[in-house]
């Protein structure tokens, strides 16, 4: 009796303004109730509902499920940033420009990442800090022209189970 005196109140409903087949139904006895009765009685009681969400939920969803079907997972880590700027319509098209200079020359994933006002460019996916500081080292020698300075970020990196 509690758990449909709950599930009636969640709804909003009585068993007096509950229908089925058109019939009010005047009393309800609960000995005789079906599971299926009931989750009929929810089901036409409730309206429907819309789930308005962002795309990008959407894309983070696909991302994870993806990366699962690759045998990855995230975990804890550091990825080496090499830009970052709020520059109103800048910032996008020169991480993009960069993105595009960095992924052609270096055998390591590239990102760029947008959270608002900013837009970043990380490299790698490293366990640890020395091998984080590392490859920073090397970017440094092979891309001495990089816009600022480059340094490390704790990050949630993506590696093979």
């Amino acid at each position: 009796m509690c758990i449909l005196t709950t599930l009636l109140w969640v709804v909003g409903l009585s068993a007096q303004e509950l229908y089925l087949d058109t019939m009010l139904v005047d009393t309800l006895q609960v000995d005789t109730l079906q599971e299926d009765t009931l989750h009929t009685f929810i089901l036409d009681a409730m309206p429907n509902v819309v789930v308005h969400q962002d795309s990008a939920i959407t894309l983070l969803l696909e991302d994870k499920s993806y990366n699962r079907q690759r045998g990855q997972h995230q975990v804890n880590g550091f990825r080496v940033q090499v830009y970052a700027s709020n520059t109103p319509q800048v910032a996008k098209n020169e991480a993009l420009d960069l993105y595009e200079t960095i992924s052609s020359q270096v055998n390591m994933p590239v990102y760029v990442i947008s959270e608002p006002p900013f837009w970043k460019v990380r490299l790698g996916d490293f366990l640890t800090r020395e091998e984080a500081i590392e490859y920073k080292n090397q970017l440094n020698v092979l891309f001495p022209h990089l816009p600022g300075s480059t340094y490390l970020v704790p990050d949630q990196v993506t590696v093979n189970n």
